[in-house]
């Protein structure tokens, strides 16, 4: 049963139509715009498109569409639900092995892409256009908050991407109230993630405003939008703050309109944040600490609080719990280190097709994130450590065991390890620790890239290759020692 007060999506983009259509809901720089009307129009002819295709109700269908492609995608996400089915939002820089396992772990129905094609590794395919032939008139399949309605795929930590189940009740406790005048949130954050769905899309609907999408981000360039578009809101991953502040686009910029900045994915140096709070002297920082697990679990860091609380993510928002615990699960005294666990009201998400991972990771209400962290006395977070083993790179998750597998693969390597090393601009890059075989040929960076570019997604690729002669350091246990390992590469 819903809750007094939430909509779902469907019902959210109907009610955006009948009182702003005429609104540009999103528009692509120097691309394609889409009015609240004609998305609501669209999403319709396309949801029953697909279920002329033959999709149904908790059906999965996944959307491999680029940024360029931002108005494609949402028409595809708002038809998955009013067809009853779950959109499953695939970046199109995952490599092939990579999308045919999300293609296979989610039991896609079909494909919507950007281009015309028929099918992609065995699944049927169909564009937004191909699908739009079946009238436009109103059409929603009843639905129910514990309906599956979207599955994000994400690296974590255990190589080929995990899909994270979402239901529509998890959807519907990010309901805002709309903003009747309207106004533009500019962002250049990959769509088919998480923080892309719920931000550049979602978050647009639901404030009724413009999403100006920008498909590569150019701190050049979003300097320009700003001055030019007046943006309410701006949302970032930190490599977009950093490029912002290295190049000196915003010194004597108009970002007087800036109302609100969210940022997240990684880490953002405390220095880059106070900076960041002097050149939107009227904005709010909104500092999303989450993962994809938590679902939209955000930190409000309020004006001055950076400089007097450097390193902190903020305060966590109404409704959203965080609580710091022992390896035993018990709270842990206030300033002490321990796993950051998050409550948020919506209820649980889980693993698809992953019971045991579910259970370990969702306990009792809590999600248990598995960084570390601690909680101040006026409950402000500090985020200590991400998850054991990512390397965050750009605001992309990278699993160093994905990576040392696929060098592993290679015939020549005795022993590889993969780090995070310090980026002053993508926070951490990627470094590949490599012993050779015997006897085995001199191997350079570049051939390391251009053998595993057909096996990893190119961000994934390692940045550093250090070769060595000696036994790669390990623990008592057998295991690496990814520390021994970082010293390395220094």
């Amino acid at each position: 049963m819903w809750l007094p007060g939430l909509m779902s999506v469907p019902e959210e983009l109907a009610d955006r139509a009948a009182r702003f259509g005429d609104r540009t809901a999103v528009r692509v720089d120097g691309g394609p715009a889409l009015t609240y009307r004609e998305w609501d129009r669209m999403a319709n002819a396309v949801a029953r498109g697909m279920a002329a295709a033959g999709v149904s109700r908790g059906d999965r269908v996944v959307l491999l569409l680029t940024n360029a492609e931002a108005c494609d995608f949402a028409i595809a996400f708002a038809a998955c639900h009013r067809a009853g089915a779950a959109a499953v939002p695939v970046n199109p820089r995952y490599a092939a092995r990579e999308i045919d396992h999300i293609l296979r772990d989610s039991g896609a129905r079909l494909v919507v892409a950007g281009t015309e094609i028929e099918r992609v590794h065995g699944v049927p395919a169909r564009s937004c256009e191909q699908l739009a032939t079946g009238g436009d008139a109103p059409t929603a399949c009843e639905l129910s908050p514990d309906d599956l309605s979207e599955i994000f795929y994400t690296s974590g930590t255990t190589g080929l991407p995990r899909g994270v189940a979402s239901t529509h009740a998890n959807s519907a406790q990010h309901a805002m109230a709309p903003l009747e005048a309207g106004g533009v949130l500019l962002h250049s954050i990959p769509l088919a993630t998480f923080t892309g769905v719920q931000g550049g899309v979602l978050t647009p609907l639901r404030l009724a405003v413009t999403a100006l999408v920008l498909p590569r981000f150019d701190a050049a360039r979003f300097a320009e939008l700003i001055a030019a578009e007046h943006p309410l809101w701006l949302l970032m991953v930190p490599a977009h703050i950093l490029l912002l502040l290295e190049s000196g686009v915003l010194e004597g910029c108009d970002t007087s309109s800036v109302a609100i900045a969210m940022f997240g994915g990684a880490p953002t140096p405390p220095a880059a944040v106070l900076r960041l709070g002097e050149l939107l002297p009227n904005a709010m920082l909104l500092n999303g600490y989450g993962l994809t697990e938590g679902g939209g679990s955000v930190c409000v860091l309020p004006p001055g609080e950076a400089a007097r609380r450097p390193g902190s993510v903020g305060k966590p928002m109404r409704g959203v719990e965080v609580r710091i615990v022992d390896d035993l699960g018990d709270p842990v005294a206030t300033d002490e280190t321990g796993e950051i666990t998050l409550r948020i009201p919506a209820g649980e998400r889980r693993y698809w097709n992953d019971p045991e991972a579910s259970a370990r990771t969702w306990r009792a209400g809590w999600v248990h994130t598995g960084d570390l962290g601690r909680l101040d006395g006026d409950g402000f977070l500090y985020v200590i450590d991400r998850a054991k083993d990512v390397i965050i790179r750009g605001g992309y998750n990278v699993a160093s065991a994905e990576v040392e597998s696929a060098i592993h693969e290679q015939p020549d390597i005795a022993e590889c390890a993969v780090v995070g090393i310090p980026h002053p601009i993508l926070g951490q890059d990627i470094a590949a620790v490599v012993r050779l075989r015997d006897g085995a040929a001199a191997l350079t960076l570049d051939d390391l890239r251009g053998r595993l570019a057909d096996a990893l997604a190119d961000y994934k690729l390692p940045r550093v290759l250090i070769l060595t002669t000696e036994p790669l350091p390990r623990n008592p246990s057998g295991k690496l020692n990814k520390p021994a390992i970082i010293e390395m590469t220094a």
